[in-house]
């Protein structure tokens, strides 16, 4: 896919080109395809994921759903402190970005746009699939974050789904698995399908690995 080796650095390219080599010596043809909305697809996951988020866990309120505080004092206090000790950094984010956009005045500008672009990326991948049977891909742009590297930088990591929320917003089935490390640690190699495709998805995953040992291997320092 075009759009997956723009900004990918020489190191993390060499290893997805190395990979669909592979795939040549097993047999596989590739062609090159175009999902020319795919760099939406990450403002348009940040709308429509925490409105959905915003939506879903505003039942996890103490009651019948989640996390319950200890002696709460009243109901507002049950309902706060539940909510508040409950749910992590990073939900609560996505809670109130879900909210905001959801809100009135907002919805149309935010939510309804997201939606649109959505179906836009849903149909970059329906072009895709009548071309060929898989798109094959990086996973994200970087190799993977050493444990604890990105914790308190949110939008690197948020940026890091570019090549993986398309399939999501798209409602496709994909699958990871590793083809080689770069300065030690591991980079995927992203396989997506059609829809009900997870069986064709396993198999050449599969073959993959019968032809590679990256899945054996543990990253550096992670032995």
């Amino acid at each position: 896919m075009r759009e997956f080796f723009d900004g990918l650095e020489a190191r993390n390219s060499a290893l997805i080109h190395d990979a669909l080599k592979i795939y040549r010596s097993l047999g596989a043809e590739t062609v090159e395809v175009s999902l020319p909305h795919l760099p939406l697809s990450v403002p348009t996951y940040y709308v429509v994921a925490p409105a959905e988020c915003s939506s879903n866990l505003s039942r996890f309120d103490g009651v019948r759903f989640g996390y319950r505080c200890e002696s709460p004092k009243d109901l507002l206090d049950l309902y706060t402190r539940s909510r508040g000790e409950g749910f992590g950094a990073e939900v609560k984010r996505r809670i109130m970005t879900g909210t905001y956009v959801l809100s009135a005045g907002y919805f149309d500008a935010y939510y309804l746009k997201a939606q649109k672009v959505r179906r836009l990326i849903t149909d970059d991948f329906r072009a895709a699939f009548a071309q060929v049977d898989l798109l094959i891909g990086p996973t994200t742009p970087t190799p993977a974050f050493a444990i604890g590297a990105k914790i308190n930088d949110p939008v690197t990591m948020y940026l890091n789904d570019i090549y993986t929320i398309g399939a999501n917003l798209a409602g496709l089935p994909g699958l990871s698995l590793p083809c080689g490390f770069v300065e030690g640690l591991p980079m995927g190699l992203q396989l997506i399908g059609p829809h009900f495709s997870e069986s064709k998805l396993l198999n050449a995953a599969h073959r993959f690995q019968e032809a590679t040992d990256w899945h054996r291997r543990s990253p550096r320092g992670y032995e």
